[in-house]
This record gives C-alpha cells, sequence and structure tokens, in this order.
C-alpha cells in the first residue's frame, strides 16, 4: 500500500476533537463500501502513527444474502491490518430505511460501549453532505438544518447511545476522490445495490446531482455559510442554557425563555423537550410553534403536553419532566452533552464526555 491522499484532511478533522475522545479506543463503522474502506485505511495509519487503540465494526441487517461474505471480506483486510473487527447481526429488522438506520446505531453504540470507546467514526463525504442538503430543502427544512451534518455529533438514539459521539471526518472529502485512493492502494470495495434504488429519496437526489457538478459547487457554498450561522446560533443558545437552565431531581428547570428570538426559544425548547421526555429527536412544526407562542404571549400559562414531556409553570420557571412516570434516568448527563456540542468548544465536549460515563446516579446532585 502506498502513501496517502486524503490524509491531511483527515487528520485535521481527528486533530479538532477533544483529546479524551481519542484516548478511549475508537470504533470505525465499515460497511464494505468505498467511502468506509477508505475510512478504515486513513484509521489505521492515523492509529498506529499515534499509539491509538482502534476497532472495526460491520453491520449485517439479515436483508441480502451477499452481506454475510461482505462482512467476511471487511474481517480479512482487519486481518491485514492487525485491527480487531466485529460483525454485529440485525436479522428480523424491518427493512424501513429510519428502522434500519436507527438498528444501526444502536448496535454500533452498544458494541463501542462494551469496549469502553466514547467515539465511532463513520464515512460520510461531501456528497453525502450535498444529498442531505436537497433532502432536507425538499422537505422544507429551515436554514438551520439546511447546514448539514455536523463534524461532530451525538449518537442519535437514545438511551443505547448515552456517551458515544459520532465524528465524521471525511466529510471535506468527494466519494470519486476517496475510490481513487483506493484504487492506488489496491482495496476493493463492495457497492450496495440499494444504492442505486430510486425508491430511496437519497439515490434520487444523487442521480440530481451527478451530472451537476457546478450545482454540486454552490449547494457546498451555501452549505459553508450556514455552517458559520449555526456555530454562531449554537454558541448564543449555548450560552442562554448554560445561564439558565439546570436539572433539580430530574426535572429541567427553565428561566427566562420569554427573553429569546422565537426560532431561538422554539428550538431551545424542543430540545429540552426531547430529553426531558427521553426522546431521540425533539418536537418540530406546527405543534411546537403553538407551544412557544403560548409559553411566551400567556400570562396564565398553565401547563402542556409534547413530545412524552410535560411543561408547567412554577415560581417563573417552565418545569419540564416526563409525563409518563419517574424522571428519565441520565437526564442532567445529556443535557451537558448537548450543551457541549451546541458551545463547539473542545473543553466543553470533553467535560460532557466524562460525566456521560458516570453521571446516570448522580442526576439529583445536578
Amino acid at each position: 500500500m502506498q502513501g496517502l491522499r486524503p490524509g491531511p484532511a483527515f487528520e485535521a478533522a481527528l486533530a479538532a476533537l477533544p483529546a479524551c475522545l481519542l484516548d478511549a479506543p475508537i470504533g470505525v463503522a465499515v460497511s464494505g463500501g468505498g467511502d468506509s474502506l477508505a475510512l478504515l485505511l486513513l484509521a489505521q495509519r492515523w492509529a498506529a502513527g499515534r499509539g491509538r487503540t482502534l476497532f472495526a465494526l460491520t453491520v449485517d441487517h439479515g436483508l441480502r444474502p451477499e452481506a454475510r461474505a461482505e462482512a467476511e471480506a471487511v474481517a480479512a483486510l482487519c486481518r491485514q491490518l492487525g485491527l480487531p473487527h466485529e460483525t454485529l447481526h440485525l436479522e428480523g429488522a424491518a427493512p424501513r430505511q429510519a428502522s434500519l438506520r436507527r438498528g444501526r446505531h444502536a448496535a454500533l453504540a452498544r458494541a463501542a460501549r462494551q469496549r469502553g470507546s466514547r467515539l465511532l467514526l463513520t464515512g460520510h463525504t461531501a456528497d453525502d453532505q450535498a444529498e442531505t442538503f436537497l433532502m432536507r430543502a425538499r422537505q422544507g427544512s429551515g436554514w438551520y438544518g439546511l447546514a448539514g451534518m455536523r463534524p461532530l455529533s451525538l449518537s442519535p438514539v437514545w438511551p443505547e447511545g448515552q456517551g458515544v459521539f459520532i465524528a465524521r471526518p471525511l466529510l471535506g472529502a468527494r466519494r470519486e476522490e476517496l475510490r481513487a485512493f483506493l484504487r492506488a492502494e489496491d482495496v476493493r470495495w463492495v457497492d450496495d445495490p440499494s444504492n442505486e434504488n430510486p425508491a430511496f429519496e437519497r439515490v434520487r437526489m444523487r442521480r440530481l446531482l451527478c451530472p451537476k457538478m457546478s450545482g454540486f459547487v454552490q449547494i457546498l457554498s451555501v452549505m459553508d455559510r450556514f455552517q458559520t450561522l449555526r456555530m454562531i446560533e449554537d454558541a448564543a443558545l449555548w450560552r442562554w442554557m448554560t445561564a439558565n437552565i439546570r436539572v433539580l431531581e430530574g426535572v429541567i428547570e427553565v428561566s427566562f425563555l420569554t427573553l429569546l428570538p422565537t426560532e431561538r426559544a422554539a428550538r431551545a425548547l424542543g430540545l429540552l423537550i426531547q430529553i426531558a421526555g427521553g426522546k431521540e429527536v425533539p418536537p418540530r412544526g406546527e405543534r411546537l410553534a403553538r407551544l412557544v407562542e403560548r409559553v411566551v404571549s400567556e400570562e396564565d400559562f398553565r401547563s402542556a403536553t409534547l413530545g412524552g414531556c410535560q411543561i408547567r409553570p412554577r415560581r417563573g420557571r417552565l418545569q419540564l419532566a416526563s409525563e409518563t412516570g419517574p424522571p428519565i434516568p441520565g437526564i442532567a448527563a445529556r443535557l451537558a452533552a448537548h450543551q457541549a456540542i451546541l458551545s463547539g468548544n473542545t473543553h466543553e465536549i470533553a467535560a460532557a464526555a466524562g460525566k456521560e460515563s458516570f453521571l446516570e446516579d448522580l442526576v439529583p446532585i445536578f
């Protein structure tokens, strides 16, 4: 195997991460496709040069007979690279994209936690970003969603993903660039036939992009501007949350929601409802907008429920708690992790990563 071309950008992406996430074992999600195999090679060389511990995970959804052979090929490459590898089986998974994605992330997060890992690397590329932009634009997303995937985020599943971060160090690389890298390394990859199935929205968006290179560049340019705006908005939201939110006995208390701009208030309240209600995504759309309007404008606002969460005023504050029973475990740690991502500060993320591992039993203190 020869020198690598996407290496410097990959190394720069990892250098921007908090050191504590890199000190623990690092997982790499590898399907056998071109993007994830390029990620595996780059990660292995980076880890070998720095004495880091790396392991690879492949998810077999049990939907295609070829998947077993593809996972075995990944395992063989990992043996050649001197890396531990595990295939995670999800037989019986519902053949819907959302269900498959959730099952995959849950399996990856559980396997990472079993190995003492806080960080999973995935092979999302600049092409994936552009496709995400088109998908979200078609669905009517605002500018915040059109900023695309974050380089670092929390695992999207709960509670399996508690304490697990997802890093995407290839967001600056083009898919074809990574395949050229693999050809130069004489490494073969597999193409999942579902990537050519127009029944999937992402495939349709991909076909729109392929013949229009100028459109691709324009999309990434717009996304870059939206990402800058999102960093500014996230920092403002983080400062407000730090000053106006506390967790007492598993209940989130919020003050001064009325001082926020409407859009930021909706984003803050949606995130807090997601955490207090133990959900994986925040409520969106008209129901959230109407609730924010009530909270801000009604002097006699008494209570409401949304997203499995009960919202009620008490002594000039809002209290948010699960509507179904006892407080959701790990609320303080989860809130700290979300705040850390919003801050964009490596020290905040490092502190949150440490809390995620042991705070579950200490929630009342916070």
